[in-house]
Parts: structure tokens; C-alpha cells; sequence
């Protein structure tokens, strides 16, 4: 039996469990998979559990930063852990990418510029994954502060000041419950493609740049292909992602646990 676990706070909604519950089928494999919601305080605490007890565990929200302290890794925010080693991973930018390119098939060569709304560990992981494929990329976040620290860390990242964009992309929880993340950041829904991190079609900041003219998409599919790479680092394996892309996302969609 494979165990792992999802670590974050205020995740009751997650959908991950079925996720890699799905993975593991595809695979042939069992797998136990818990969810623990952390309050603050209590992630030390929670992370030696987590080191003697499971196989790997993955990260969310809030503590993808914060976890870096518990392990020497380079990765500016970690969402995966292997339990046996220590060894932490980021596995939110190839899912992300390759969400936008099943979503958004001409997104490489249409896409020169993108908005990124939030400064957490997620948008991180985007920004990353934007400059690394040659993307200019703009940063608005709530607290200036901590939008400079995440620009000045990524070559082609600065902060956003009304520029051009063809992307933009909603790297906050807004829109979990009903919140309109361009409200709440004071843009106008002017772009050709719009991907939302929370995977729930129906959210405000989806449907509003929809309405826009916008391509859309909300972050179910990265849910499985970070999910799918996270796995394959956990059990040292080589996956037809594809292939087990197509098994999950049958699986989760048609029994309505993702909003995509």
C-alpha cells in the first residue's frame, strides 16, 4: 500500500484524494490517500507526522513557502515531498503548462505577455513556468510588497501597471467561494486566453472573461497533470502522462469531482 496525504489549511473542498486515487488505478497500484488540514502552528508538528508515516505527501495553500524551511531545496515553493529522502519538488509549472497546451493549443505562439494575479506559492510556480517559455510576464498582487519580492526573483517578470496582455492567469483561491477576482483586483476582462487556478468552470473571474471574448479554462486539468508528475517522482516511474491524463480525467469529471 502507497500512502500519501495532501497538506494544506481550509482545504475541505480539495478533490485531490480522487485524483490520485484515479492515478493509481491507471496504474495498477493501491494507494491511500489522506487529507490533513493544518491550522497554523501546528505544520512542524504536522510535517514529522507526515516524514515517518507516508511514502510523500503533496502541499497547497497557505503553506507552499513556508514549508521551504523544513527542507534544502531550491525550488521557490514546494508542493510535493518525498518522504524517504527529504527532498522537496515543485510540480505546479509542468502542470500548468501542459494545462495550457491541451486548453489552449496555440497558446506558444498567440500568448506574448501574461497577467498574473496573486503572489503566493502557486503564482510562483507560474511565473516560473511563463519566463522559462520566453513570456513576458506582469505581476498584481495585494500586497505590493510581496509582488516586488516574487518579480525580482524571475527574469522577464515586473510589476503590473495597466500593460498589454494576451494571458492572464488567477493564481489566488478567489473564486473557491463565489468571488470575483477581477473585482477584487480592479481589472477589466480584456484578454484572448483566461486560465484560473481554482478548478471550477463557473467561477466570476472565468465567466466574466468569457463574456470578454476570452478562451477559458479553469485549473481541473492541472490538478491531474501536477498530480500525474508528483506521483510519477513519489514511485520512481516512467507514465505514458497522456494516457493516464485520459483515464484520470475521465474518471474525476464524469463523476463530477472537478468543476472542468
Amino acid at each position: 500500500m502507497f500512502k500519501a496525504a495532501l497538506l494544506g489549511k481550509d482545504i475541505s473542498y480539495t478533490r485531490s484524494p480522487a485524483v490520485h486515487k484515479a492515478i493509481a488505478d491507471a496504474l495498477g497500484i493501491d494507494i491511500e490517500f489522506d487529507v490533513l488540514d493544518v491550522q497554523y502552528g501546528r505544520l512542524g508538528e504536522a510535517v514529522r507526522t507526515l516524514l515517518h508515516d507516508y511514502d510523500g505527501f503533496f502541499v497547497t495553500k497557505p503553506y507552499k513557502s513556508e514549508i521551504k524551511r523544513f527542507f534544502d531545496c531550491d525550488e521557490q515553493s514546494v508542493n510535493l515531498v518525498r518522504c524517504s529522502n527529504k527532498t522537496a519538488y515543485n510540480t505546479d509549472g509542468i502542470g500548468f503548462v501542459r494545462a495550457l497546451d491541451r486548453n489552449f493549443v496555440d497558446w506558444r505562439s498567440s500568448v506574448q505577455s501574461a497577467l498574473v494575479l496573486g503572489t503566493g506559492g502557486a503564482a510562483h510556480a507560474v511565473v516560473n513556468a511563463l519566463t522559462a517559455s520566453g513570456k513576458k510576464v506582469y505581476v498584481l498582487g495585494r500586497s505590493n510588497i510581496n509582488a516586488a519580492r516574487l518579480v525580482a526573483k524571475y527574469g522577464g517578470a515586473e510589476l503590473y501597471a495597466n500593460q498589454q496582455a494576451e494571458l492572464i492567469v488567477n493564481c489566488t483561491p478567489l473564486g473557491t467561494n463565489g468571488e470575483d477576482a477581477l473585482a477584487a483586483f480592479c481589472v477589466l476582462p480584456s484578454f484572448d486566453f483566461a486560465f484560473d487556478l481554482v478548478y471550477s468552470a463557473a467561477t466570476p473571474f472565468l465567466r466574466r472573461n468569457r463574456n470578454g471574448g476570452a478562451q477559458v479554462a479553469d485549473g481541473g486539468d492541472m490538478l491531474i497533470y501536477q498530480a500525474i508528475e508528483g506521483d510519477r517522482i513519489l514511485l520512481n516511474g516512467t507514465f505514458d502522462v497522456e494516457n493516464i491524463y485520459e483515464h484520470v480525467a475521465f474518471r474525476v469529471k464524469a463523476n463530477g469531482c472537478l468543476g472542468g
